[in-house]
């Protein structure tokens, strides 16, 4: 696994509130931000704006895309100084929150408007 293998994939993963760029293209999820191990990919992850109202959904969007994708457990945190990062890595560090909030973003069609699966 390499990092530009997982960049691809994260290529077509879309901010909410930009559909037209990857979250690889606004700059959110760079090589830097990718730790490949035998046992998970760990990622940080920026945001656009201090208050984003898809915070959370975006890391879990990540994750979804990524371990979809490649089998492979993925751990995804937001980006250390971040006015939100505390209670949105709370989020994406439990199970049955990321369970609850993916299922919302397939209820309202942003999971499928916003990440392109790569088969």
């Amino acid at each position: 696994m390499e990092k530009e293998e997982v960049l691809a994939i994260l290529r077509e993963v879309y901010d909410p509130d930009y559909r037209d760029r990857s979250v690889v293209d606004m700059g959110l999820v760079s090589a830097d931000d990718i730790e490949i191990s035998e046992e998970r990919i760990e990622i940080e992850y920026g945001l656009t704006a201090p208050m984003c109202p898809f915070s959370a959904a975006l890391g879990v969007m990540i994750q979804y895309a990524l371990e979809k994708t490649l089998g492979q457990a993925v751990a995804v945190r937001l980006k250390a100084g971040h006015p939100q990062e505390q209670v949105v890595n709370e989020v994406l560090s439990s199970a049955e929150k990321r369970a609850e909030l993916l299922k919302k973003l397939e209820d309202y069609g942003l999971l499928a408007q916003c990440v392109k699966l790569m088969t």
